[in-house]
């Protein structure tokens, strides 16, 4: 791929512009540590495509779902924005309409503004980082949303133990952590952290409430992430009603011998 960018990548811009795309550059993010076992430089920056200046920023505005949003392509993670998860927010969306949700680790809002757009009561949208909230702000107001949406600022951990002791607010509580785990020996450790905020989401949630809950972690399988649903509705007191067990979109495929690209898992539960 890197010895044939030059020929690749203006054809890229020439097919997609050709299906409709207004293709302005291409931002090339190589800037990962993988690169460095083949060889190959780390760096980012704009591809020079021909007859093209560089763009002066690499936010952008993309639509999923029907829902718009400002991505960072520069400087947010990975790419700026998760599109393994599109059916799954759409999955959200279907279900939220009437529902309090509460969605931690936002990111840039995705889950929250799919729950808003589809017609839920109220939502609370959390991310640690002040930059993610910021971002996932100005996409709710990008989407005329601000009026159902709230961001805040909080650590997850801290924030689902607190919640336990005001009135029970919310009847729809969405999960989507970042990997806990990036090597098979903090696994455990990451398996404890998984059970930790599904344990509280699960105690929050009144009987009838909705459990979104997923983990983009290999290492953590499925076979470890149901048992620690398992474990934690145990220990919670709660019986789970499965609604659907999901995984990424079908052009991050899965391909059997190669485990690490099974990796998504998502599921929809109501407690009973």
């Amino acid at each position: 791929m890197e010895r044939i960018q030059d020929i690749l990548l203006p054809a890229l811009a020439e097919i997609l512009r050709a299906d409709g795309f207004p293709i302005r550059g291409i931002f090339l993010r190589n800037d990962v540590a993988l690169r460095e076992k083949e060889g190959l430089p780390q760096g980012k920056g704009w591809f020079p495509l021909p007859g093209e200046a560089a763009p002066d920023s690499a936010v952008t505005e993309i639509t999923e779902n029907g829902v718009k949003y400002l991505v960072d392509v520069e400087n947010g993670q990975k790419t700026g924005f998760f599109l393994d998860q599109k059916y799954n927010r759409r999955a959200v969306g279907r279900i939220a309409r009437g529902k309090t949700v509460l969605d931690c680790f936002t990111h840039t809002g995705s889950f929250a503004l799919n729950a808003a757009a589809g017609g839920a009561k109220h939502v609370t949208a959390v991310d640690v980082s002040e930059s993610a909230v910021e971002m996932a702000r100005a996409n709710a107001e990008r989407n005329g949303l601000t009026d159902v949406v709230d961001c805040v600022a909080a650590n997850v951990f801290d924030l689902l133990p607190a919640l336990e002791k005001e009135p029970k607010r919310y009847d729809f509580i969405i999960l989507d952590p970042p990997a806990f785990t990036k090597s098979r020996r903090t696994v455990a450790n990451a398996i404890s952290g998984y059970k930790e905020i599904n344990y509280r989401a699960m105690r929050l949630l009144p009987r009838g409430g909705i459990l979104a809950t997923c983990s983009c972690s290999h290492f953590a399988t499925e076979e470890k992430f149901v048992a620690m649903l398992h474990s934690a509705a145990r220990d919670a007191g709660v019986q789970l009603r499965q609604i659907e067990a999901r995984q990424q979109s079908c052009d991050h495929p899965i391909l059997w011998g190669v485990e690490e690209t099974n990796y998504l898992k998502f599921y929809l539960f109501q407690v009973v």
